[in-house]
């Protein structure tokens, strides 16, 4: 299956101008940390346009430290701090491929009275340059997915954009226009396209890294157990679908992941193993929900029946679940703190037992 291809709209590295609140500052940070976590995994790739590049820089709109800082004091913002902010959109803005090096095309001319985009209202909130240069973009875009639609081949292409106050917000946008000539990156390109021509495209969108994890399956979440945050969100999916089959009503307990437990999925198998990693992912789900899939017991300090439950500093008891019976026998460890949260500590088998 290709690469999914996530086309980033400047609009979300832009910060809020005006910023009214504390929430519509959060929810810019919040969204530009949560997008970051896509850069690394293999199913994905985040595109931004060199020439969106140039845009931000040139309309004023990034970097935007000095003013970043400043709302963070007016607000009294305690979610991150300006430079970690800075550093994290740098990251995208510095490791996200060029869209025209990825499409192979760098420049379109349109019949500009043939230009038709919907919602209106995404280009224009952006600043002059940055809305030439988003347009650009959907415009390349658009000739990718006709030539997919030619070739039958399913779209798996999105734009990812930020800050909409539509309810509910909009699921895709639509573009048209009349091509008199397209630039192509290299000469070399066999591609052989006929002018003029048109497209009439409609290119899913989506205004949170949630919106695009909800849409993929658990397999594709899981993205080989790459980091912790593939794991949490693999889980808090599963929590939701378990949810949504109505398989519980009660109070869903905080988790957190703990600092060894991706390490023991990769060294137990379940980062490469789908049925490792599914039955992994529903075991703690379920832990999360209050209905674990098989019985969970106390971790003992030793294998002595009269031995104590192994307790950590802070009040925190252990816990251990099994999740298969054949073969290694795996198993779950968790720590249940005394704020009521569950923190996966790590699988192991059932012969070698330990809690990290």
């Amino acid at each position: 299956m290709s690469a999914q291809e996530v086309i980033v709209d400047p609009f979300l590295l832009c910060l809020p101008n005006p910023c009214n609140s504390l929430d519509q500052l959060e929810e810019f940070i919040s969204a530009i940390v949560g997008w970051r976590g896509f850069l690394d995994r293999a199913d994905t790739c985040v595109l931004l346009s060199d020439s969106a590049r140039i845009a931000l820089n040139t309309d004023g709109e990034f970097p935007h430290r000095h003013r970043l800082a400043e709302l963070l004091e007016i607000f009294e913002c305690t979610l991150a701090d300006a430079n970690t902010v800075s550093r994290v959109a740098n990251s995208i803005l510095e490791r996200t491929p060029s869209l025209e090096d990825y499409y192979g095309i760098n420049a379109v001319l349109i019949a500009e009275e043939s230009f038709e985009f919907a919602p209106t209202a995404i280009l224009d909130r952006l600043s002059t340059n940055c809305r030439v240069a988003f347009k650009d973009d959907l415009l390349i875009a658009g000739i990718k997915e006709n030539e997919c639609a030619t070739d039958c081949l399913e779209s798996r292409l999105i734009v990812a954009s930020g800050g909409v106050t539509e309810n509910p917000p909009p699921s895709s946008i639509s573009i048209k226009a009349d091509f008199h000539d397209i630039g192509l990156v290299s000469t070399d390109s066999d591609t052989q396209r006929v002018m003029p021509t048109s497209i009439s495209q409609s290119i899913a969108v989506v205004f949170s890294h949630e919106q695009l994890t909800e849409s993929l399956d658990l397999w594709t979440i899981w993205d080989r157990a790459s980091s912790e945050e593939a794991v949490r969100l693999c889980i808090d999916k599963c929590v939701k679908n378990l949810i949504s089959a109505g398989a519980v009503d009660n109070a869903i307990s905080d988790f957190i992941i703990g600092n060894d437990f991706v390490a023991s999925l990769h060294t137990w198998g379940a980062d490469s193993r789908r049925d490792y990693a599914m039955v992994t992912v529903e075991s703690c789900a379920r832990i999360v929900l209050g209905i674990p899939k098989n019985p969970v017991k106390e971790f003992k300090e030793s294998a002595e029946g009269t031995a104590r439950q192994r307790t950590r500093d802070g009040g925190a008891l252990a816990f251990r679940t099994h999740m298969t019976k054949k073969g290694v026998g795996l198993r779950l460890m968790f720590w249940k703190r005394s704020d009521g949260a569950i923190e996966f500590a790590n699988i192991g088998g059932k012969d070698e037992l330990e809690i990290l």
